[in-house]
C-alpha cells in the first residue's frame, strides 16, 4: 500500500469524509487578492494570521513538499431550533480549532501524529495558515460557491477543512478549481442583510460574523470594539456567527433537509440557553453554556455580552428593558454603552428612564455617547 493512501485510509477512519493531497506550491492569486484587498482584509495580512506570508508555504515551511487538506461534514448531526439563527452551526459543533482535549481537537492530533510517525516534519495552523478553501479546490476535494464558502458533494458547504503542510513527495490529486453554481444564481448574495456579498467576494467588514468576533479592541490591526449601527440593526438575533447565506443556498438543501436527531449535548445547552443571561453574564453561566460553543475567536466576556445586547435590541420586545436597564450598571463601558443602544433601539419611557438615569453617572466618554445617542433614537 502506498503511503499516500494509508494517509487517506487513516484520516477517513479518523472520521473526515474527504482527504486529499495538493503541492506546496504557493498560491499566487490568494496573494494578489490579498494585496487587491488590503484595506479590506488588513486584519489578517498585518495580524497574528499572516496570511498573505502562508500564501507561499515554503516561506513559513522551507521544507514542505506537499499540503494533505482533510474536510469534516460537522452537519452529520442535527441543531437545536433554540440555537439556530443565534449561534453558527460551524461554531455549535465543536469542531472549529477545537481544543486538543476535545474529540475534534483530538482527531487533528491523532492524524498529525500518524503523519509524524512515517517519518515526515509536519506543519499545521496556527504556525502555518494556508488559504484552507483554495487547498482543498487544489486537492480535488471541494468546488467554490458564490458565496465565498467551499463545498462538497455530499455535506455542502458545512464543512470544517484542516491542512497539513509535510516535507514528503506524495501522490497529487486533480484539482476541482471550480463554482457550480445554478447558472445567474444570487440567493445568497441578494439574502446577506449587511450586503457583505458580490460575486465571489466578501467584504468582512460588513459580516455579521466578522461583526460579532473580530471587532475587538486590538484583536489585529484596524479593529476595534465597535460595530457600526446600521450593522447592528441587521444583525438581528446572531451572537455568535452566520449562516443566512448557507441557508438560502439551493447547493446546501439536500443537506438541510437530512434533519439528523439533534445532538444531545446541543440540546443540553438549548436548554439553558438565554440572551438575557448572556447580557448578565456570569462566570459560571459562560463556563457551563457558552464557552462550549464558543470558545473560537472571543477571549473577554464583554464581547460576548455586546453581542447579547444587540440581539436583545433587535428582538423587539420590551420585556428585556429590565435586564438591559440592570446592565447599564456594568463595569465594562462597552456593555454599558451597547445596552443603551438596545433600549434605544425597543424605545418606551421605561427604556428611556433608564438610559437618562445611568447618563447621569457615567464617565465613559463612548458610553456616554451611546446613551446621548439612544436618547435620539
Amino acid at each position: 500500500m502506498s503511503l499516500t493512501r494509508e494517509i487517506k485510509d487513516f484520516a477517513l477512519d479518523l472520521g473526515y469524509h474527504a482527504v486529499g493531497i495538493t503541492t506546496a506550491e504557493p498560491f499566487e492569486w490568494f496573494a494578489e487578492e490579498l494585496g487587491n484587498r488590503c484595506e479590506e482584509y488588513r486584519w489578517v495580512v498585518d495580524g497574528r494570521l499572516k496570511m498573505q506570508e502562508c500564501a507561499t508555504p515554503t516561506a513559513v515551511m522551507p521544507s514542505a513538499k506537499s499540503i494533505v487538506v482533510v474536510a469534516y461534514d460537522y452537519a452529520r448531526e442535527g441543531f437545536p431550533p433554540e440555537l439556530v439563527g443565534k449561534i453558527g452551526r460551524l461554531y455549535q459543533s465543536r469542531s472549529y480549532v477545537a481544543p486538543r482535549h476535545r474529540i475534534h481537537g483530538a482527531r487533528k492530533h491523532l492524524l498529525k501524529d500518524f503523519l509524524e510517525s512515517k517519518g515526515m516534519e509536519v506543519m499545521l495552523a496556527p504556525n502555518l495558515n494556508v488559504p484552507e478553501r483554495m487547498a482543498a479546490a487544489r486537492a480535488g476535494i471541494a468546488t467554490f460557491g458564490r458565496n465565498n464558502f467551499a463545498y462538497t458533494k455530499s455535506a455542502g458547504s458545512f464543512i470544517v477543512i484542516t491542512t497539513f503542510a509535510v516535507d514528503a513527495e506524495l501522490e497529487y490529486d486533480e484539482p476541482t478549481i471550480e463554482a457550480p453554481c445554478p447558472p445567474n444564481c444570487r440567493l445568497c448574495i441578494d439574502a446577506c442583510p449587511t450586503g457583505a456579498l458580490e460575486l465571489f467576494k466578501l467584504n468582512p467588514r460588513k459580516c455579521i460574523a466578522y461583526n460579532c468576533f473580530m471587532s475587538q479592541d486590538d484583536y489585529a490591526p484596524t479593529t476595534s470594539s465597535h460595530i457600526p449601527p446600521e450593522i447592528r440593526e441587521k444583525m438581528g438575533s446572531w451572537v455568535h456567527g452566520c449562516d443566512i447565506c448557507q441557508e438560502v443556498c439551493p447547493r446546501n438543501q439536500r443537506k438541510l433537509k437530512t434533519n439528523p436527531p439533534v445532538n444531545e449535548f446541543l440540546a443540553r445547552l438549548a436548554e439553558e440557553f438565554d440572551l438575557r443571561k448572556m447580557l448578565l453574564l456570569t462566570d459560571e453561566y459562560y463556563e457551563a453554556v457558552l464557552r462550549p460553543v464558543m470558545y473560537n475567536y472571543i477571549r473577554q466576556k464583554k464581547y460576548l455580552q455586546r453581542n447579547a445586547a444587540i440581539a436583545l435590541g433587535n428582538s423587539g420586545d420590551r420585556s428585556h428593558v429590565p435586564y438591559l436597564a440592570q446592565a447599564l450598571e456594568d463595569p465594562e463601558p462597552l456593555v454599558r454603552g451597547y445596552s443603551a443602544w438596545a433600549l434605544g433601539r425597543l424605545g418606551g419611557e421605561e427604556a428611556r428612564a433608564a438610559i437618562r438615569k445611568a447618563l447621569e453617572c457615567e464617565t465613559d466618554d463612548s458610553a456616554r455617547a451611546e446613551m446621548e445617542e439612544a436618547l435620539c433614537a
